[in-house]
């Protein structure tokens, strides 16, 4: 058995195993984790990895070279991709539901809600596995004011034809399921649906082109105001935000930007902060618009842009990052993470912003997560013979080869471009997954479907830093810059967090959730909405 096998022989078995393997051995049997934990072998196992390598065995104890290793396999949540489940089934919907209902969940999913003209009905779950059971419905007759507005907005010919931009409602439940948001074209009416006619005939209203705003901090020269229509929205933060994603600008920015509605800092005013009136007040404060964030990067120096914003939760809190803005008692500060795209830099980031009424605010880059910009395919082996034009591939095939290459744990074909204009990201609960869908990607042409991503957001000093780090490659746009927008950037990663590609899809996703699994069960479930199909990856 291989259990009794000498030291040296497992070694040597191990000298000739991918890291994800030894990852593996490291939690089999006793003898094997000892093998695998000398600081000798650990060292050799490394040097697979694109990460700093201490270039001398004696300057880390063994303790640390296994806590280093640790934290590699954390951060590149290595071993964690060869286990994975999937399953596809039909969307769990009421039976009274069709293809064309207009649905919007609450976050704990035990609340759904369906429109069908301007009549909502609102749905419960008793338990996550038993029927959905009629909660309530109302007539919602303010919502055809919307209609009025799409078809004034939309230049229509006809007297009910409404633009294509502008044809299709967005709804977004609350969190508890007591509040309605309801986007239509530019226009946004919010309902309570705790019972009150006050609360479905006078909703809370705003236009996303209206002249009367309030900006939590006013935005830099610069910036333009959109002319887009709602995309989607999500109630966060406690419900005190809403979360409205924008489509078919034309601006600078265009065609997509996020912008978060609502005045958190007023919520103590309110008996209950989430109820009605408090919408009524503040549904036309911006808190925060990524177009007006992307100038302040940009500082005049260079066009950026940022997508599919998202703010991370309170609870997120990396050691690694000390050195915050100072702040007066009227501000308050965010950590977020989005698509950030410029000539010089295409990536995934984390990064910190504070809002202040009395000043600009103030955008800090605190992470670049690695993406395929900087990171080529390995070179084609040598040959004397002449290069063959590789045969064209159908969809289906040029899916199976990207799944194939990307079982090489180091290869690109794991990172994502962050070049699309409609990213969706989604942060775990715990704040240690970040999953990423990008329309399109994993596919020979543009075409339905697009390629899933896994990152490890996980932040711990590590117990080596290089002390002669790689710098960031300039790119000759930057080269013959008389500015330095790299200082705009943050330096790498002493440990960079390489994603994984979990799947590429054949249907749109329309929705992406990432949860820690139930209990009985470890690991992370990614949860994903397309149409009247549901998917989900169980990440063991």
């Amino acid at each position: 058995m291989a259990v009794n096998l000498p030291l040296e022989l497992i070694h040597g078995i191990l000298d000739y195993v991918d890291v994800e393997t030894y990852v593996a051995a490291r939690s089999a049997c006793h003898s094997w984790r000892n093998a695998a934990s000398m600081s000798s072998v650990l060292r050799g196992a490394l040097k697979e990895t694109p990460v700093p390598i201490p270039p001398r065995t004696d300057l880390l104890t063994n303790e640390e070279w296994n806590a280093y290793f640790d934290h590699i396999a954390c951060l590149n949540l290595l071993g964690h991709r060869t286990h994975i489940d999937k399953t596809e089934s039909r969307r769990d919907l009421p039976e009274d539901c069709t293809p064309t209902t207009v649905l919007a969940a609450s976050q704990d999913g035990r609340k759904l809600v369906a429109l069908k003209g301007s009549r909502a009905t609102v749905y419960s779950h008793p338990n996550k596995h038993g029927r959905w059971e009629f909660s309530l419905a109302s007539s919602l007759y303010p919502l055809w004011t919307s209609v009025c507005h799409a078809l004034i907005d939309g230049g229509s010919t006809g007297c009910m034809a409404l633009n294509q931009r502008y044809a299709k409602h967005r709804i977004a439940i609350s969190s508890h399921g007591h509040l309605l948001a309801v986007g239509l074209g530019k226009t946004i009416q919010i309902y309570s649906l705790s019972g009150s006619a006050d609360g479905i005939s006078s909703p809370a209203e705003y236009s996303i082109n209206q002249s009367n705003t309030v900006f939590a901090s006013p935005p830099n020269a610069g910036y333009e105001d959109t002319d887009g229509v709602i995309g989607a929205m999500e109630f966060t933060d406690d419900d005190t935000l809403l979360r409205v994603a924008i489509d078919n600008d034309t601006t600078t920015f265009q065609p997509t930007r996020v912008r978060y509605l609502g005045n958190p800092q007023d919520a103590s005013n309110y008996q209950r902060h989430r109820d009605l009136q408090y919408w009524r007040d503040n549904i036309h404060h911006i808190y925060l618009d990524s177009a007006s964030m992307a100038v302040t990067l940009g500082a005049g120096e260079e066009k950026i842009v940022l997508r599919g914003l998202r703010l991370l939760p309170s609870s997120y809190k990396p050691t690694s990052h000390q050195h915050r803005p100072p702040q007066d008692p009227s501000s308050l500060s965010h950590y977020f993470t989005a698509s950030i795209q410029s000539p010089t830099i295409k990536s995934y980031c984390i990064g910190f912003v504070t809002i202040s009424p009395t000043s600009p605010q103030i955008v800090t880059l605190t992470r670049l997560l690695p993406s395929r910009q900087h990171h080529s395919n390995p070179p084609p082996t040598t040959t004397t013979s002449k290069p063959t034009q590789p045969a064209p591939q159908t969809d289906t095939e040029h899916i199976t080869t990207a799944l194939q290459t990307a079982t090489q744990r180091w290869n690109p074909t794991n990172l994502p471009s962050a070049t699309t204009t409609h990213p969706i990201l989604s942060i775990s609960p715990d704040n240690k997954l970040l999953v990423i869908y990008e329309p399109g990607a994993g596919h020979s042409s543009f075409t339905s479907g697009g390629a899933l991503y896994v990152y490890s957001i996980s932040d711990h000093p590590s117990v080596y830093k290089n002390p002669d780090p790689v710098p960031r490659v300039i790119t000759p746009t930057e080269l013959q810059s008389d500015t330095d927008p790299k200082g705009k950037y943050p330096p790498p990663d002493d440990i960079p967090a390489w994603s994984f590609l979990l799947d590429v899809t054949t249907v749109d996703i329309e929705e992406l959730q990432v949860m820690q699994a139930e209990e009985g069960r470890s690991g992370y479930v990614v949860g994903a909405v397309a149409g009247r199909e549901a998917l989900e990856w169980w990440i063991h």
